[in-house]
């Protein structure tokens, strides 16, 4: 416990000191508050916005979490789907490259067009933004093996799914949760697009009605709670890693 509040410290005091200095600048350069608003107006809107806040983090934790587990499970498949396979291998990989290379922003328009406005836009555009990274780590991962312990594996005539499950998928749990890692953060992004292109609900979709409102204290809590649920959804891939 010692060393993991020693741990915290420098973190904690690195932020201690960002939020002082933006305070601080508020104070000796009196900026209008619709430009940069000082912490204390922040914290204010934050706590004046009261209950409204609940319907709003609800709905884009909703399209993260959707769009993240779409992201795993379905990259994890496809990772398996790779390795397993040459032939898959030498179809898919230009295709999924290719979907990689497009801005997934670009996406978006026509996700609302065909999706319309609603949880399913957010989660997808989530999931798309999400994918990549577990599907290419997960496949490096079960890649990255040991050669004399396939080796050992072809000696004793050992069954693909009892080398799969002994040796490909234990070793490539470090990659695996570096992907989960990395999609994690992107996954937020993702939900938050979708609710900025076309969402009547979201953080999101507060940050763009308080920027139409010059309400820029407004805008900028909405982007503290959805940092603080990135940071969340982040810890947990972290604690689920260490378990």
């Amino acid at each position: 416990m010692r060393e993991r509040l020693r741990g915290a410290l420098a973190p904690t005091i690195a932020f201690a000191a960002v939020l002082a200095l933006w305070q601080a600048s508020v104070w000796i350069l009196r900026p209008p508050p619709f430009i940069l608003p000082g912490v204390d107006r922040v914290i204010a809107r934050l706590i004046a916005f009261g209950p409204g806040w609940v319907t709003h983090i609800v709905a884009t934790i909703e399209g993260i979490v959707l769009g993240f587990v779409a992201a795993v499970v379905l990259g994890s498949l496809g990772a398996v789907l790779i390795v397993a396979s040459d032939t898959i291998r030498r179809a898919i990989t230009p295709l999924l490259v290719t979907i990689q290379i497009v801005p997934k922003i670009a996406f978006a328009p026509l996700i609302l067009v065909w999706f319309g406005i609603g949880l399913t836009s957010r989660a997808t555009i989530a999931f798309l933004i999400a994918f990549f990274p577990v599907l290419v780590n997960t496949a490096v991962g079960l890649v990255q093996v040991e050669p004399d312990l396939l080796d050992l594996a072809r000696s004793i005539r050992a069954p693909r799914a009892w080398v799969f499950f002994r040796i490909r998928f234990p070793s490539s749990l470090p990659y695996f949760f570096a992907g989960l890692r990395v999609a994690s953060t992107l996954a937020v992004i993702g939900a938050v697009i979708g609710e900025f292109v076309g969402s009547d609900v979201g953080l999101g979709y507060l940050i763009v009605i308080a920027n139409n409102q010059i309400d820029t204290a407004l805008g900028l809590a909405a982007i503290f709670l959805i940092s603080l649920i990135g940071l969340l959804l982040y810890g947990a891939v972290v604690l689920l890693e260490r378990l």
